[in-house]
């Protein structure tokens, strides 16, 4: 026969679990990172917001990788000369080698929005409930005034910091090739790869004027967002109310309010342009320089950029311009 066992229960046993429960969940909640700061240190170091999100090995990874790259460059710097040397006496052209850096310098930008993105997405999906973004107003300002889309995700904006962040990475690599092409050109042996050279220099003169009107517009988004939380619903979802404010009540009654300001303010630096351009600008000074430049890149065998300016020229001499 089976015996029957009777398990007697501690009627205190209940209580003492429900209360570990309780504590367990509020040490997790303690545990929630936010991804705005996890977004900050990543941009600041790489890797720094892995580790806060407590991804040691990826985050360790990271780091060293930027470790490697300052080294590096600090020791391109100083050994310049030699390096140079080194490469003439191996045969290698130095065309080529630019070009390779153009490269790396393009995707290490790419790297560096991918890791604080990395680091945003990865603490934004350990959360409970959605991230509602910092509480400060001025600090998304500030940010995306040092780098396009910082703001937008710290106003948990994360789609939308994605499109200045692209901004960010094409005006920052902009920003250094100009002056690069410019100091290494002369030493650029004459080949195929130097012409794709001239083709991504004409590229980034082509886009440098855009850059000052990307900084000014994302922190104004930036601004303006974090200063009405209501604003800070995903751009998907403010996309479909703006479409069916549309239907509803037309261009005019419902979507023209939500973008006013915008507006504005792309009509008013548009206005200061066009006034400085026609009324400010002393005209006589920036044909020198444009003609020096011109003669400058027809000297040193460029062909894309000359005929830029002369296309440019021949526009502004348009009648009626």
């Amino acid at each position: 026969m089976k015996e029957k066992v009777w398990v007697v229960e501690d009627p205190d046993e209940k209580p003492q679990r429900a209360t570990t429960r309780v504590i367990r969940d509020e040490t997790q909640a303690r545990q929630e990172k936010s991804p705005a700061t996890a977004y900050t240190l990543s941009t600041l170091f790489w890797g720094a917001g892995q580790l806060y999100n407590r991804q040691r090995t990826k985050g360790l990874i990271f780091l060293v990788l930027m470790l490697l790259v300052v080294v590096s460059i600090i020791l391109a710097s100083l050994f310049f000369n030699p390096l140079l040397q080194f490469l003439r006496s191996q045969s290698i052209p130095l065309a080529d080698t630019f070009f390779a850096v153009e490269i790396l310098l393009f995707c290490l930008l790419i790297f560096w929005k991918y890791n604080a993105g990395d680091a945003y997405h990865t603490a934004d999906r350990a959360l409970r409930t959605s991230f509602a973004g910092v509480q400060s107003k001025a600090g998304p300002f500030l940010c995306s005034l040092l780098v396009p889309g910082w703001g937008q995700f710290l106003n948990a904006q994360p789609i939308k910091g994605s499109i200045y962040a692209g901004f960010s990475i094409f005006s920052l690599f902009s920003l250094l090739t100009i002056p690069s092409v410019l100091l290494a050109w002369p030493y650029l042996n004459a080949s195929d790869t130097r012409f794709i050279i001239e083709a991504i220099f004409a590229l980034t003169v082509l886009f440098a004027p855009l850059i000052p009107f990307i900084w000014i517009i994302g922190s104004f988004d930036a601004l303006k967002v974090s200063l009405d939380d209501l604003k800070k619903e995903p751009l998907l979802d403010r996309i479909k109310f703006a479409n069916n404010r549309r239907r509803n009540q037309g261009w005019v009654r419902g979507v023209f309010p939500r973008i006013k300001s915008t507006l504005l303010l792309t009509l008013f630096l548009a206005f200061i342009v066009i006034v400085a351009y026609y009324y400010y600008f002393p005209k006589n000074f920036y044909n020198e320089q444009v003609s020096a430049a011109h003669a400058f890149m027809r000297k040193q065998g460029m062909t894309l950029v000359p005929e830029l300016i002369d296309r440019l020229r021949e526009v502004l001499a348009m009648p009626g311009k």
